[in-house]
C-alpha cells in the first residue's frame, strides 16, 4: 500500500520489474505497441477495390441491367463497347442476351478477385491475383482493338487496368511504414512483371487504335 501511494504508476512498474529481476524471475514483458494506422497508400488502393470492384463490376455492370435496359445499353457503349457490339461487322447485343450474360458473369468473377485485397490488403498473394486479372482484362481489350476494330473509346479501360494495376503494385512494392509484416520477393518480383505486361497491353491497344485512325477503319 506505501509503495503504490507514494510510487508513480510507471516508476512502479520499474520497481517491480526490478524486484522480481532481483528475486531471478524475468521481468514482465511491455505491453505491444498500438497497430500504426493504414498508410496513404493503402487507403487509395482500398477505395480503388471499391469503386472498380464492387461500383462498377457489380453495380454497373451486373445490376443495372435488370433495372435500366437503356441506361444499361449506355454504360455498355461508353465503357464497355465490346459487350454492346454493332462494330466491324458484329451485331448489337440485346441487353440481357446470352453474350451480355456471359460477360455480367465474367465480371462477376473479376469482382471477387477486385473486392477481396480490401478485406485481405496484407496479403500478398491475393494482391498479386488482383494485379494478375488486370492483365487478363488488358489482354483481352488489347485483342478486341487490335483485332476487331473495337471503337477507340476501348482505351479507356484498357489505360485503366494498366494504371490499377500500377497503384497496386507501388503500394506493395514501396510497402509503406511495413504495412505488410513480410513482403515475398518472388511475389512481389511476379507482380511487377504483371504490371509491366498490362502497360505492354496498353501499348499494343495504343498503336492499333492509333493506326486504325489513320486509316479511317474505326469510328
Amino acid at each position: 500500500v506505501y509503495y503504490s501511494q507514494q510510487i508513480p504508476p510507471p516508476k512502479m512498474l520499474a520497481f517491480l520489474a526490478a524486484a522480481a529481476t532481483a528475486w531471478g524471475k524475468p521481468a514482465p514483458a511491455p505491453p505491444p505497441p498500438p497497430p500504426p494506422g493504414m498508410p496513404t497508400s493503402f487507403i487509395v488502393c482500398t477505395v480503388m477495390w471499391f469503386i472498380h470492384g464492387f461500383v462498377l463490376d457489380v453495380v454497373v455492370i451486373g445490376v443495372l441491367p435488370f433495372l435500366s435496359a437503356s441506361a444499361s445499353d449506355a454504360q455498355r457503349a461508353d465503357k464497355f463497347p465490346w459487350a454492346l457490339g454493332g462494330y466491324s461487322g458484329f451485331a448489337k447485343v440485346p441487353n440481357l442476351a446470352p453474350t451480355h450474360r456471359r460477360f455480367i458473369a465474367e465480371n462477376a468473377a473479376y469482382a471477387l478477385l477486385r473486392i477481396a485485397p480490401a478485406f485481405f490488403i496484407q496479403n500478398v498473394e491475393v494482391l498479386l491475383l488482383a494485379v494478375i486479372s488486370y492483365w487478363i482484362e488488358g489482354v483481352t481489350i488489347a485483342w478486341e482493338i487490335s483485332c476487331y476494330k473495337a471503337p477507340a473509346g476501348s482505351m479507356v479501360p484498357q489505360t485503366l487496368m494498366a494504371v490499377f494495376a500500377s497503384i497496386v503494385t507501388y503500394t506493395v512494392t514501396n510497402n509503406a511504414g511495413g504495412y505488410i509484416p513480410n513482403v515475398d520477393a518472388s511475389l512481389l518480383t511476379a507482380m511487377q512483371g504483371f504490371c509491366a505486361a498490362t502497360w505492354g497491353c496498353w501499348l499494343v491497344g495504343a498503336l492499333s487504335t492509333a493506326t486504325a485512325k489513320e486509316d479511317g477503319h474505326r469510328v
